[in-house]
């Protein structure tokens, strides 16, 4: 069973999924079971959650990378449109939180030349925005890669950078007690605030969606979901372990995370595969999901200000802001009906209907 990326199949799976993905990212930053139990939040939002990002990285490397690495194509007409969207999406919402980012002190401290290209290349101009980035400098390692080399080889050297990535990240307690080695990224660590950025983190999930578009089959929804399963229960050991070990300087990379995105995006596939429906509304759908998902994504951080900034003004920090859950709900409500009038929005500016 193969589905052909960037043909007329529609990934409904994929975009309905990016919608809980976006909602998974905004729970990464409101702490959403923190007033419920610690633990809970932990393990469900802050281990479990950690699949969310991934997942946007392997779609990226599913439609945009094949073309490269398999058929060596030479127009780079694709690769320089993700670039440059990519990047326009960077420098607005980076315009959008620059003043919040002045105020917060971002900017402050060192030489302040290198802290904005440090903040604009690998950490972000804003804390959720190092994504955007990343995505840009991972799918330029991945498409160098691809000029030269097999996708076994492409894959290796992903993989050993997010080795790398794991000993400055979760496992930094590893290599802590070895001077040369932690010396080395104490280095980089002047250079970036954290491995989970484009150079280690990203290349190889861009990889793996890059692979799985590739492949002739896909493996079975049974085995999967047995995967995925035991995938995700080992992460969550995994980060039992590393959490009582204080292993960790970060806690975005999980050795565990890579079986879990491989399961977790070939049940989307053969779902997409399995499903029929009429192609109009899978399109006008998969659009609107797409757009929403990507805002979802921009606008959050600025929702989580505006909860707080009310719940100070009218006395209710108790209740939108002290009880978790409320807050995690009230910023997802207000961020999706945000998202989805800047996407309606967009849609009639650019001359396009969704219903």
């Amino acid at each position: 069973m193969k589905a052909e990326a960037g043909g007329k199949h529609e990934y409904g799976s994929i975009d309905r999924f990016r919608i809980i993905a976006a909602l998974m990212i905004v729970g990464i930053h409101t702490y959403p079971l923190a007033s419920v139990s610690e633990a809970a939040n932990f393990y469900i939002v802050h281990v479990l959650g950690r699949v969310a990002v991934p997942f946007f990285l392997m779609v990226t490397g599913y439609f945009l990378l094949p073309r490269y690495i398999i058929k060596k194509e030479c127009d780079t007409g694709p690769l320089i449109k993700f670039i440059k969207k990519t990047g326009l999406i960077y420098a607005l919402a980076t315009l959008l939180y620059l003043p919040i980012s002045i105020y917060a002190g971002h900017y402050s401290g060192g030489n302040l030349f290198a802290v904005i290209i440090r903040n604009i290349v690998f950490d972000g101009t804003f804390y959720h925005l190092w994504y955007l980035p990343a995505s840009i400098i991972g799918v330029l390692i991945v498409y160098a890669l691809g000029r030269r080399f097999s996708l076994r080889v492409i894959f290796i050297t992903a993989a050993i950078l997010y080795i790398v990535g794991l000993l400055g990240d979760n496992y930094f307690g590893v290599i802590y007690g070895i001077p040369l080695v932690r010396n080395i990224y104490d280095i980089g660590f002047n250079v970036f605030s954290f491995t989970r950025n484009g150079l280690f983190y990203a290349p190889v999930f861009l990889v793996m969606g890059a692979a799985m578009a590739m492949a002739r089959s896909h493996v079975r929804a049974g085995i999967s979901i047995v995967g995925l399963a035991v995938s995700l229960s080992l992460m969550m050991f995994e980060g039992y372990i590393l959490q009582r070990s204080g292993y960790s300087r970060h806690s975005s990379m999980y050795i565990a995370l890579l079986p879990s995105m491989f399961f977790l995006f070939n049940l989307l596939l053969i779902r997409d595969v399995r499903i029929s429906h009429p192609p109009a509304q899978r399109g006008k759908a998969s659009v609107l999901l797409r757009n929403v998902s990507m805002w979802v994504f921009i606008l959050h951080p600025l929702f989580i200000i505006v909860v707080r900034g009310l719940a100070r003004g009218f006395g209710l920090t108790h209740l939108l802001v002290g009880n978790s859950v409320v807050h995690f709900i009230v910023v997802c409500v207000l961020s999706v009906a945000a998202s989805v009038f800047c996407t309606v929005l967009h849609s009639r500016y650019k001359g396009r209907a969704y219903v």
